[in-house]
């Protein structure tokens, strides 16, 4: 429960301490004296976010602080998840500067507003004045159903479900595009693939065509050449190869020495290298036949590669090989997006049997409890003033897997009898919206287990015997929880444990809001007023202390 909050620098507070009781706490105040201003500082602590207007118009920081006994609440797995200090008394802590920016504390760690958000809402919940709204919002009315049906958990569980389901079909459809796409392509991937591959691109590479080509382009040319060079060195009169013998049996015969034995080795190992160059000539002579049809060939595959390598914007065959890779890169890839496909679907389909039976049994044990409350609720709204009204907590299994499951669910509701029933939040007049929304907060405190509920002006519409009876049901809530009601009523403060008056005063041309707490004396007066005005009558002042008795 909250022990004591503590306000600097915000709005029309300078500085301000406000330590409510364990049990029912009353907050009265002229309008415009800034009662619901203290507990706009109380949501800032709670995870809401802040803007300029936050600081008052000093400029000085602005600093608002909460400590809470959290010595009965099962919490410390929450701090351990965010690796957080666990104290059974807690502080939160908000500190805002005038241009905007702020920071959050828990028990002096810095974190961040969700996780400061997290932990505030398992310590209050605030009903604001225009909270009422909310009874058209499915995620309110679900999280209530849940809540009081005590189904929480299996929501939660269904939930996770269904969210890996939800992530698992935008999969899909980002997984069937891809492949919706390659399949668009594929017949010209292919055909590029096939055209590249027919080509035996391995084959040319190792092939050395245009020095073929050159050869049989040249092939009479060549031809004549090589047998004339083999005859001007073997076989024509004067050939290189008998003069080089001639010279060499010459100088044989002559007594030269060692230098002249080395020419003449030489001159013969010449004769030996001009053999092999006539032999080599004459095989190469005979390998160079002209050839029409392999020239006609070698000429066709030299076009085409040419024509591939400007398709392709190529350089090289080397190029073309690894473009004609990346083309069966391309179709492997295709075939195994198809087979990923074929899987996912098959897990959406597991995902989407799971989902199902969660979803019934989840809607199956909402069932169970949603009359019981039904009666309770409508015979609450019978004490709170309005025995002809009907509610009607509407809970039908639907054919279609949403967010909620196979249910849907609205609260119906009329005033009088022979109405037809409406949507609530649509139908139903300020005063019976006030006391809906008490008796659907009452229920949801209960089983959610809070240990601070507040109630900013819950009782709109509202006065008389009724404000008295909506009275004793926060009184009797705070039997189990720390409640916190702002107030115009008399009949509502009077059953509060402790009663908390805010006010406002003129200080240096500055507007200051104070709080201080009531005591006997003070109470009687403030309730008198409420009655009656300023200057409260004895009959006010009489009616105000048999209220208080």
């Amino acid at each position: 429960m909250l022990t004591a909050l503590r306000v600097d620098n915000y709005v029309l507070i300078k500085s301000l301490q406000f330590g409510p009781t364990n049990g029912f706490n009353i907050i009265t105040g002229e309008t415009g004296a800034g009662k619901s201003i203290l507990i706009g500082a109380l949501g800032l602590i709670l995870g809401e976010r802040a803007d300029t207007k936050t600081v008052s118009e000093s400029g000085s920081k602005c600093i608002i602080e909460g400590v809470f006994d959290v010595s009965r609440l099962n919490l410390k797995h929450l701090f351990e998840l965010h690796d957080l200090d666990f104290y059974d008394e807690t502080i939160l802590r908000r500190e805002i500067l005038a241009s905007g920016k702020s920071r959050a504390f828990i028990n002096d760690t810095p974190v961040g507003l969700n996780v400061l958000k997290e932990v505030g809402s398992q310590l209050v919940d605030i009903h604001s004045q225009h909270q009422s709204l909310r009874l058209g919002s499915q995620d309110f009315l679900f999280n209530w159903l849940d809540t009081v049906c005590g189904s929480l958990e299996e929501y939660t569980q269904f939930s996770e479900s269904y969210n890996e389901l939800k992530a698992a079909q935008k999969q899909l459809v980002t997984l069937q595009e891809q492949v919706d796409q390659q399949l668009t392509e594929q017949d010209y991937y292919q055909f590029l693939f096939n055209e590249l591959d027919e080509a035996n691109l391995e084959q040319l590479l190792s092939a050395d065509l245009e020095s073929e080509y050159e050869v049989l382009q040249n092939a009479e040319e060549i031809g004549e050449i090589v047998n004339q060079s083999i005859g001007e060195l073997q076989e024509n009169e004067g050939a290189l190869l008998d003069k080089l013998k001639a010279i060499s049996h010459q100088l044989k015969k002559l007594k030269g020495g060692d230098a002249l034995q080395q020419i003449v080795e030489r001159l013969t190992g010449l004769q030996y290298e001009l053999d092999e160059v006539v032999n080599d000539l004459s095989q190469f002579g005979q390998g160079v036949q002209p050839d029409p049809e392999r020239l006609e060939s070698i000429n066709d595959i030299m076009a085409k590669l040419h024509l591939l390598q400007t398709k392709h914007k190529a350089q090289s065959i080397d190029e073309l090989i690894r473009m004609r890779d990346e083309l069966n890169d391309k179709l492997s890839l295709n075939v195994g997006r198809e087979n990923e496909l074929n899987k996912l679907k098959a897990d959406i389909a597991l995902l989407q049997t799971k989902c199902n039976a969660q979803a019934l049994s989840l809607h199956n044990l909402r069932l169970q409890k949603v009359k019981d409350i039904e009666s309770q609720a409508n015979a609450d709204l019978d004490y709170l003033g309005l025995p002809n009204a009907q509610l009607n907590l509407e809970l039908v299994e639907t054919d279609v897997l949403g967010k909620y499951g196979l249910s849907a669910f609205q609260l119906l509701f009329a005033s009088n009898k022979g109405s037809s029933l409406r949507p609530a939040h649509k139908v139903a007049s300020g005063g019976e919206l006030s006391r809906l929304m008490l008796i659907l907060k009452s229920y949801l405190a209960k089983n959610k287990n809070l240990p601070t509920l507040i109630f900013d002006e819950i009782d709109t519409g509202v006065s008389g015997e009724i404000a008295l009876k909506m009275g004793e049901m926060m009184a009797s809530l705070s039997d189990k929880m720390q409640i916190i009601s702002i107030t115009h009523l008399p009949q509502i403060a009077s059953k509060g444990k402790a009663h908390f008056y805010v006010y406002k005063q003129l200080d240096k041309d500055e507007t200051i809001t104070f709080v201080k707490q009531l005591d006997d004396t003070e109470r009687i007066t403030v309730l008198a007023q409420m009655l009656s005005g300023e200057n409260p009558t004895e009959g006010a002042i009489a009616n105000a202390k048999e209220l208080l008795n």
